[in-house]
C-alpha cells in the first residue's frame, strides 16, 4: 500500500493528544467492518480521514434522495447500492484504501457466512436500525469477541458506546432479550423491537422528537429519524472510539480519555448543550468533571 496519500491525510493530527505516529501506524493497519452504510455508516468517511485503510462495507439498501441529508453523496448517486457509493467514495479520497462491499442485509441465516467474513477484523461499527440484524450482528462480534462500537443517531443526540466484552455482556444480555441459548434461525425478532426500543431508550431521548415521530419510530410505521447534525456529532464520536479502541487493542497509552464501553454510554444532548453517562443496567447517570475526567453518578429521576 503506498503512503503519499495516507500521509497527507494523517500529517495535520499528529500533535493532539495520543495522536502519536504510533497510534497512527496502527490506524493503518487495522481492519474494521462497518454494518449498515446510512447515516451510522457515515463513520467511514471520519475513519478514513483519521488513518484508517481497511474496510468491509455491508449494507442492502440504494442511495435514495432523503439519505443526501447526512451521506456526503449527490445526486447522481441516486440508485446506486450504498455499499458499493461507499466504496468509491472512500477509494476517491485515498485510491490506496481497501474497500470490500457487499451489498446485502443481515439476516437470521448469515450467522456463519458473516462469522467467517468479519474474522480478522479489529472493530466493527453497528449502523443499522433493524433488529434482526443488530441481533445477528451482535451475536457474531461477541462469540468472536470483536469490540462493537455503537452510535443510534436516530436519537437527535450524540449517544456511543463500545461492547468490548470484556464483562461478558453482549448485545442480547444487555436487551434482555433472553434468546442467547436460541438458534439465529428460530428467533421471533418481530417480537423483540419493544425491549430493544427500550434498551435504546437513554435519558431525555423521547423529548428530542415529536410525540408522533416517537410511537411511529417505535412501531416502525415511520423510518428512523435522521438529521445530518445530529447524525455528524454521532458519526465523530464513534471515529473517536474507534480511534480509542485500536489504541487499547494495540497496548498503546491513552492520555485524558478511556474507552467507553457497555454498559455505559456517553451521550451529548445539543438540545441542552449536556454531557453525561449513562447506565443502561442500572439507570444511574453519570456527570464527568471537565477539568478531572472523574464522574459523579447519581439515580436517574426521569
Amino acid at each position: 500500500m503506498s503512503n503519499s496519500y495516507w500521509q497527507a491525510l494523517v500529517d495535520r493530527q499528529e500533535g493532539f493528544t495520543n495522536f502519536t505516529p504510533e497510534l497512527h501506524a496502527a490506524l493503518r493497519e487495522a481492519k474494521v467492518a462497518i454494518l449498515g452504510a446510512g447515516g451510522n455508516g457515515a463513520v467511514a468517511e471520519l475513519l478514513l480521514r483519521a488513518g484508517f485503510c481497511r474496510f468491509i462495507i455491508i449494507d442492502p439498501d440504494v442511495i435514495e434522495d432523503t439519505n443526501l441529508n447526512r451521506l456526503p453523496f449527490s445526486r447522481k448517486s441516486i440508485g446506486k447500492p450504498k455499499a458499493d457509493a461507499w466504496k468509491e467514495f472512500l477509494e476517491s479520497i485515498n485510491p490506496d484504501c481497501d474497500v470490500a462491499a457487499y451489498h446485502k442485509g443481515i439476516t437470521r441465516h448469515d450467522g456463519e457466512w458473516l462469522k467467517k467474513l468479519l474474522d480478522g477484523v479489529d472493530l466493527i461499527f453497528l449502523g443499522t436500525t433493524d433488529v434482526e440484524a443488530n441481533l445477528v450482528s451482535g451475536r457474531v462480534a461477541f462469540e468472536l469477541g470483536i469490540r462493537m462500537i455503537i452510535g443510534p443517531a436516530s436519537s437527535g443526540s450524540c449517544i456511543v458506546s463500545t461492547f468490548t466484552h470484556d464483562n461478558n455482556l453482549s448485545l442480547e444480555k444487555l436487551a434482555g432479550f433472553g434468546t442467547e441459548s436460541i438458534p439465529l434461525e428460530s428467533i421471533d425478532y418481530a417480537s423483540l423491537l419493544q425491549q430493544y426500543m427500550k434498551a435504546m431508550a437513554f435519558p431525555g431521548r423521547r423529548n428530542n422528537v415529536t410525540a408522533k415521530a416517537w410511537e411511529g419510530m417505535r412501531s416502525r410505521t415511520l423510518a428512523a429519524r435522521s438529521c445530518g447534525i445530529f447524525v455528524r456529532l454521532t458519526n465523530a464520536a464513534m471515529a473517536f472510539e474507534g480511534v480509542k479502541n485500536i489504541a487499547v487493542l494495540r497496548g498503546l497509552p491513552l492520555e485524558r480519555t478511556q474507552v467507553v464501553a457497555i454498559p455505559e454510554v456517553q451521550v451529548f444532548d445539543p438540545w441542552s448543550g449536556s454531557a453525561y453517562r449513562f447506565n443502561i443496567l442500572t439507570g444511574e447517570i453519570g456527570i464527568p468533571n471537565w477539568l478531572t475526567g472523574d464522574i459523579a453518578w447519581n439515580a436517574n429521576k426521569e
